[in-house]
């Protein structure tokens, strides 16, 4: 594994411009940025930037992007960007970063969709976050990233920004014992409602996997793997107890739907190819939510423990082309017909399988 992981990073080496950050479309693009140094520092020769400017300059060019409001962005994105950006500073363990991730602090918790927005407790969107530094919508993708950089940033599980995204989260897992929201959709009229097998929605009453239809009218956003284990990791960010019903039943809904070989809750749909879309951003939250878990087996559907760290690398590891890269060739959604990004992603998914992340 580990000769694989230094052929990624030397696909990702010979992909940098001299300048340090990683360019997509003509531009330097902090976000892959972000992601790429973080597959180096991570590795497991641990690389830092005493090895050499391939990983002193990113470094540099995402400290240079800081607003002086703590934002840490260039054209767009600013919540996402921001929160990866914190997450590669912060795992370069270098002191000069830490007044920048105390004011990306900041920054981030201001960006919290909340009161401050106009938005009051009874929203469905209320303690979540968006892409953006005012998004009129939340997204569980964006809160998984940035619960973890708040967290990375020294904000503590019992915070109140913790608290108030739990109402976030859980309103976008369907366990309707304990989310009972009903949402109707403005522009639809459409109502949806709460399932009850346990998984994760991208935000309540919407999902990239589809919806289910019920008696009367109302609809059911249907759960999928990578929001699932988004929902799991933010729950160990935030400290629910693992008898809490709705780690149960988020665990239970992992174990029920555990698959390497494609992306579960898009099942129903009638492309065959749509079962793989995002399925590297899906590898690398299986991974860091499991690894954070701290169980080294999951019990599948059939009662048989499965070795995650085992199964999960042998899959990323087939997928590795000659130059060491990866890229999703069967669905290009979310970006990952980009070798930059998929590649960043499969690294860090193999860099937690083999323990040194």
């Amino acid at each position: 594994m580990k000769s694989a992981i230094d052929k990624g990073l030397r696909y990702l080496r010979q992909g940098q411009s001299a300048e340090g950050p990683w360019i997509v479309e003509g531009h330097a693009d902090p976000g892959i940025t972000a992601l790429a140094v973080s597959a180096f520092l991570h590795s497991p020769r641990q690389y830092s930037s005493e090895d050499g400017p391939f990983i002193r300059k990113p470094l540099e060019y995402l400290a240079s992007l800081a607003k002086d409001n703590g934002a840490i962005y260039s054209r767009g994105l600013a919540n996402y960007v921001t929160c990866v950006a914190v997450l590669a500073l912060e795992s370069s363990g270098e002191a000069e970063y830490e007044p920048l991730l105390a004011k990306a602090r900041g920054f981030l918790l201001t960006v919290q969709a909340d009161e401050g927005e106009g938005l009051s407790p009874s929203d469905r969107f209320y303690g979540g976050a968006g892409y953006g530094a005012n998004d009129s919508r939340s997204y569980l993708s964006n809160v998984s990233y940035w619960i973890e950089g708040v967290r990375a940033t020294g904000v503590k599980s019992d915070h109140e920004s913790i608290r108030k995204a739990l109402q976030f989260i859980n309103r976008c897992q369907n366990h309707s014992e304990t989310n009972t929201g009903t949402w109707k959709d403005e522009d639809s009229g459409n109502v949806y409602v709460a399932g009850n097998d346990g998984g994760a929605t991208y935000y309540p009453g919407g999902s990239s996997a589809g919806y289910e239809e019920l008696e009367g009218g109302k609809r059911v956003a249907r759960s999928y793997g990578s929001m699932t284990y988004a929902m799991l990791k933010c729950y160990l960010f935030a400290g629910v107890e693992r008898d809490d019903p709705r780690f149960q039943a988020a665990v239970k809904w992992i174990g029920e739907n555990f698959d390497v070989d494609k992306h579960p809750g898009f099942e129903s749909d009638d492309d065959p190819d749509a079962a793989y879309q995002g399925i590297f951003f899906y590898y690398h939250s299986m991974a860091r939510a499991l690894d954070l878990l701290g169980e080294e087996t999951i019990v599948d559907a059939d009662g048989t423990p499965r070795s995650w760290r085992a199964e999960l690398a042998r899959k990323v590891l087939s997928m590795q082309r000659e130059d060491g890269s990866w890229v999703n060739e069967r669905n290009e959604r979310w970006w990952e017909g980009v070798p930059l990004l998929a590649t960043s992603y499969a690294l860090l998914t193999l860099e937690i399988c083999y323990g040194s992340y």
